[in-house]
């Protein structure tokens, strides 16, 4: 049990907007993620009825456990969002979002503003906990000239009855700039022994099992998931864990049955478009190394429907790809403002 939830293991899916709806959700957790996030989810959009912010909570027991991450600027917007989806759907934690660096967020008192404003923050969680569900946050790094540090923060987080924080490894300032301090990170979690989390650059199996070397209860896979898309099975293979070959080192046709098991999934719940969409990232997440990729992914750039890329996947053979004269190209990382 970690931060009040059972799970399988220490290696989790990262709450990534736009990315973790509940097919990717649910693709992820079969792949062997020991728990997964909903999308970044308005607490005001929620208190409005607002039916784009309701759809980002759907989904099902095959995802669970899955913990709801919510942002706002204050307690009781928190807390009225949080009644309703809590309404709508059960969820194992609820996770409120004091991390995220942008204006679009910040300029509203909400994400990694609230690292300013400890006690609305504890306000926030200690006003979450009527729930009976465990309460999380993820934070980042409060700069070292601040009057607190970010064990001083936590610390009045788990004083207001927070069961668990993940801690980004940048400040606010940094927003997704420069390299993510897993020393810092770890830091913290020598302080609060099994109830930190490690966010920040984990985009290879060592990177993940850094911070639980570090001392963290748990990491968070998030763009890294996006430039690898088998990058969980592969941490969780070393670390120890029995994960099928499949998972481990699939063949191009096996994951072709990934790619068209996930986006079909995409297709039938969350829409075409949408599969469209995730099947032209994924190309670029997997299939690297293989002979003939560099043409698939240019002939997926280039289908203009789900339909169109679902024949293309269905009908490609890497047997017949041409042998040399194609170049492996440089697999563009996700956008920055999704970890």
């Amino acid at each position: 049990m970690v931060g009040g939830v059972e799970v399988d293991n220490q290696i989790w899916l990262a709450p990534l907007a736009g990315i973790t709806f509940a097919s990717f959700r649910r693709f992820h957790r079969a792949l062997g993620a020991g728990l997964v996030h909903t999308e970044m989810v308005s607490a005001l959009g929620l208190k409005y009825k607002g039916r784009k912010t309701k759809e980002l909570l759907y989904g099902g027991d095959d995802e669970a456990p899955c913990a709801l991450q919510l942002f706002g600027s204050s307690a009781d917007d928190l807390s009225a969002g949080a009644e309703i989806a809590l309404e709508m759907r059960e969820f194992a934690a609820l996770e409120v979002n004091m991390a995220c660096p942008m204006p679009k967020v910040t300029k509203k008192g909400a994400g990694a503003k609230l690292l300013e404003k400890a006690g609305e923050a504890a306000a926030i969680v200690k006003g979450l906990k009527r729930f009976g569900i465990p309460v999380w946050a993820k934070v980042r790094l409060i700069p070292r000239d601040s009057g607190d540090t970010t064990e001083d923060f936590c610390a009045r987080l788990f004083e207001a009855g927070a069961d668990f924080i993940f801690v980004h490894g940048r400040t606010p300032a940094q927003r997704y700039e420069g390299r993510a301090s897993c020393a810092e990170v770890c830091g913290a979690a020598r302080a609060f022994p099994g109830r930190i989390g490690g966010s920040g650059d984990c985009y290879a199996p060592e990177d993940l099992t850094a911070y639980l070397d570090g001392g963290c209860a748990a990491a968070l896979a998030a763009r890294g998931a996006l430039r690898d898309a088998l990058l969980i099975p592969r941490t969780l293979a070393a670390l120890g864990a029995e994960v099928p070959e499949e998972l481990r080192s699939p063949s191009p046709e096996a994951q072709k049955e990934l790619l068209l098991r996930l986006c079909g999934g995409i297709c039938g719940t969350e829409g075409e478009r949408l599969a469209l969409m995730t099947a032209r990232r994924m190309l670029g997440a997997l299939f690297r190394g293989f002979e003939g990729a560099p043409r698939l992914r240019r002939a997926g750039a280039a289908a203009a429907s789900w339909g169109e890329m679902e024949a293309l996947l269905a009908g490609f053979s890497f047997e017949s790809s041409p042998q040399g004269g194609e170049k492996e190209e440089e697999i563009n990382g996700a956008d920055a403002s999704l970890n």
